[in-house]
Parts: structure tokens; sequence; C-alpha cells
């Protein structure tokens, strides 16, 4: 899956990492990690220009290891080794001493700890936004899709002309290249990549010098329009083009867990100024922010602000529940991705939407011979199942469990296997699949934690995401990909579905 959530591990570490001139005894300002607001049961305090928030905070449902030795704390989750020291500037990071703006301070019996540099130790983004005194925090991240394979129809004929619309674009903010482009001059900046971070993050990375970023918001479809002057496509520009038979440029990024976000489309919209337009198709209106960042530029897809557009549910993806009988359970094995949305993109070049099927297909194996569970499939094939589809196949289902297999991307030096929950609901069963997923891969356990994801957020049943392993590792994806891996990771998953249904 095309998503890494080090920043959830952050839930907590409500960031003052911008200079917060809010005046003296000023509200204690909005937090956001990734879009969704950050609430917890002490406010976080306001010492001079910096934020503090209490370290329990840290420990509450997110997986860090937080320990006390008076007066020092020390903060791990799973990569970053962090200790503080009660009133003393100085940190040790990694086993390396840092300096500190301000120290971590004890108020009123509870230990408080500096966030803004907390933030940036754990790899978090920071953006402010003055009008509502909200601070907004997002990963760091780089991930690179790899192109569709299908041009949607709705979106111009590949040769530059469209039907009732300006020559050159789509009609509705997309945008076609009537000639594949001239080599632009050279003070024109070259875009090398657009990347989605799986949460909420789109990154332009380019160098060279760009124009002023300009935005625009268009209804009836809702969408957000980002056209950036003075810019050419690099000719190794990733995740590439859609296929075209007039040379045009345009391309999109399928997207699968943001809960408004379902796609980025993106292609040289003007020859004349060198503009390079992206447009983020969304099932509803949605706050957005544009950061400039030193040879990139992020927009984060925040919040949905309004209702969302009723989905356009495919034919025959909804299969009706089969009757079932007394004291059998009902499981939903949901391999994510799929068809033209092939997931992250394996060092080997291996895709996960492969990785996630052929477990699937081994699961569904194995509980077919359990007389007590009668297992559903989401798919069984290279077919794209939209997430609202999934939820509603498993909710229409009144499935008793949601089980969906993925495997994730992120950084190189970076691996190991995750479980994801999202309502208090799925906890228990989180834990327990855990436990038995990393039995069954052997790879380095990076925790339980709690997100978003849509797919265990709708659902209603308790219902768990599993993230195997990481196919941008290579100390993972060898062994993700053997045949001996995948048998013992889906024995290991029918194995937890049985404990925790009781059925050992």
């Amino acid at each position: 899956m095309k998503k890494f959530v080090t920043a959830v591990l952050l839930l907590t570490f409500l960031v003052s990492m911008v200079p917060i001139v809010v005046g003296a005894a000023s509200a204690t300002p909005k937090l956001y990690l990734n879009g969704e607001q950050l609430l917890t049961k002490a406010e976080p305090k306001l010492v001079g220009q910096s934020t503090f928030v209490p370290i329990r905070t840290v420990t509450e449902g997110l997986g860090f290891d937080v320990s006390w030795q008076s007066p020092h704390v020390t903060i791990f989750n799973g990569e970053t080794s962090m200790r503080l020291t009660i009133g003393s500037k100085k940190a040790i990071v990694n086993g390396a001493e840092v300096s500190l703006d301000a120290p971590a301070i004890n108020s009123a019996d509870t230990t408080l700890v500096p966030l803004r540099f907390v933030s940036e130790q754990f790899g978090l983004e920071v953006s402010w936004d003055k009008l509502t005194k909200s601070v907004y925090l997002n990963q760091k991240q780089s991930i690179v899709l790899p192109p569709v394979t299908e041009v949607d129809p709705d979106q111009g004929n590949g040769d530059g002309s469209t039907d009732g619309s300006t020559p050159g674009t789509d009609g509705d903010g997309g945008a076609v290249n009537p000639d594949g482009g001239e080599i632009p001059t050279a003070d024109t900046a070259t875009l090398s990549s657009i990347s989605y971070d799986g949460l909420s993050s789109v990154r332009l990375a380019y160098t060279g010098q760009a124009g002023i970023v300009k935005t625009e918001v268009l209804h009836n479809p809702e969408r957000i329009v980002v056209d950036v002057p003075n810019m050419k496509f690099d000719p190794n520009f990733s995740p590439g083009f859609l296929p075209s038979t007039s040379g045009s440029k345009l391309g999109e990024i399928v997207m699968d867990t943001h809960l408004s976000l379902y796609k980025v489309r993106y292609s040289l919209y003007s020859q004349e100024t060198n503009t390079i337009r992206v447009v983020f198709d969304l099932n509803a209106p949605t706050a957005f922010n544009v950061v400039e960042e030193e040879n990139a530029i992020r927009i984060d897809v925040l919040d949905p602000t309004g209702p969302a557009t009723p989905p356009v549910q495919k034919p025959d993806t909804t299969i009706p529940p089969a009757p079932v009988e007394k004291g059998v359970y009902k499981v939903v094995i949901d391999a994510g991705h799929g068809d033209h949305d092939p997931g992250a993109i394996s060092i080997a070049k291996r895709k996960e939407k492969d990785f996630n099927l052929t477990i699937a297909l081994k699961v569904q194996a194995l509980l077919l011979k359990e007389s007590k569970i009668k297992v559903h499939m989401t798919r069984t094939d290279d077919t794209f199942i939209p997430l609202d589809d999934r939820v509603k196949f498993a909710n229409d289902l009144k499935a008793d469990l949601f089980i969906s297999i993925h495997a994730n991307s992120y950084k190189p030096e970076i691996n190991g296997t995750e479980t994801y929950y999202n309502r208090e609901n799925s906890k228990t069963l989180a834990n327990i699949m855990h436990k038995h997923l990393v039995a069954g891969t052997g790879l380095v356990d990076r925790k339980v934690r709690q997100a978003s994801f849509k797919v265990i957020k709708y659902t209603t049943m308790p219902a768990v995401l599993l993230e195997a392993g990481y196919l941008s590792s290579k100390k993972d994806e060898p062994v993700l990909f053997k045949e001996a891996t995948q048998n013992r990771i889906a024995a290991e998953i029918v194995a937890g579905i049985k404990e925790y249904l009781k059925l050992q």
C-alpha cells in the first residue's frame, strides 16, 4: 500500500514548529495530523514561543515505548530513540547529543515535552494557518507510484482537442498537450516526480526555478486545480504517462486511502507558458494547503468540508450474501488494490496488488476447510474494486470480520510488519492478528497502529489492515515473495482469525 504512517505514531506530537505569535493568553492552537484534528485529555501548553504536550498523550494507544527514570524521559518508536532530561536543553537522539530550543518541563505533576523538536526528530512537516490559528502536521515521504494503463474517455481524445471546451484542456481541469510539448528554455523548472504519501499529501519534486503557484476550486464535480508556470516534465518523470497515439503527456494516480481524494491527474496545460496543471478529483468539498518547500511543492488535501457525493457502484461487485447456517462466521478477505491500481512497486519491480492477491487466495483456500467459517472475497482476480464497494460488500454481508491484506513502501532503510485498526471494537482483533502476522513474516515487529483507512473505518464489523512488510526494503522484499513465507503468512492469518473467533 502506498502509505506510510510514521506520522500516526506522532498523533500526540502536536508541534510548535512555527513561531506561534498568538498574543499573550491566546487559546491553544488547533493541531491537525494528516488532516485530522488531534484531541488530548490535557491541552498543550504554550511557554514563550514553544508548545509543549503531556508525555502521557504519547503513550495512549500509539504503540510508543515511553519510560521515565527521573529526571529523564525516553521515547522510542521502533526507529528513533530520544532521551530528554527535565530542565535541560540537551537531548540524546540515537546516541548523539543534540540541542533543544526549549527543555522538557514538569507542570502540575505532568511531564511535558517540546513539540517542535520532537516532531522534527520523528519526521513531520509542518504548516501554519494564521487565519484559523491551526498547525498542520504531515509526514515526510516520497513514494513514487507506477503509471496507470487506462484512459478515462471523459478526459479528452488524446490529440489535444476536446468537446465543448477550450483547446488544450479536457473540459474539467485536466490538460492535454497537443504535440507532446517543446523543450522549454534553460530557466524553466523541471518536474521530476509527483508522489502521494498515502494519507493526505501530494508532492511535486522539481529542479530549477518554478513560477508562482496558482490554485482554483471547481465544483460539479468537486476538484482542486493547481497550475505551476515555468515548468516542464523531466524526460524520466515518474510515475509516467498514459499511453497516447499523439504523444500527449497526460497521466493520473489513483488513490485508495483518502476520505475524499480519489484521483490526481496531471499534464502540460499550456505550452506557451510551460504550465503544468495538476487536478485533484474529489468526492466531496475538501480543504487543502499548498506548501512550497525547497525544490518541491506539497499539496496537503485535508478533511472534507461538505457531504460526499454518493459513490458510483460498479455492477456485479456486490455479491448477495449466501445463506449461512447458525454458528458459522462470515469473514471477508480483502486483497488490496488491483487492475490499474498496482499498489506499491517493489525494488525488484514487482507489484503489491499481486502479492496481496496471492496471500488472499492462500487464506481463502485454508478457510474453505473450516466448517465454522464462511469466507467471502472482495476480489479473486486482477480486478479493481473501489474502496466504497469493498466497504459496502462487507456491510451488506453483515460480516463478522474484515481482513484487508497489503504490503507497504517507504524509505529503503525502513522495514517490518505492521497492523492497523481504526475503531475500538477492532483493537483486540488487531492485537491478535498482528501477533500471528509477525510470526508469519519473521520480519521486524513495527507494532499495532491506529489509522483512518477507509476500509477499516467505515466497515461496521471488527476490521484490520495488515501490512506484511515493506516492498521498498532490501530486507523485506525478497522474504515476502518467497512461497514458503507466503504460505506461512496465510496460515498465521487463518490461525489469528480462529483465535479471535475462539475456534481453536
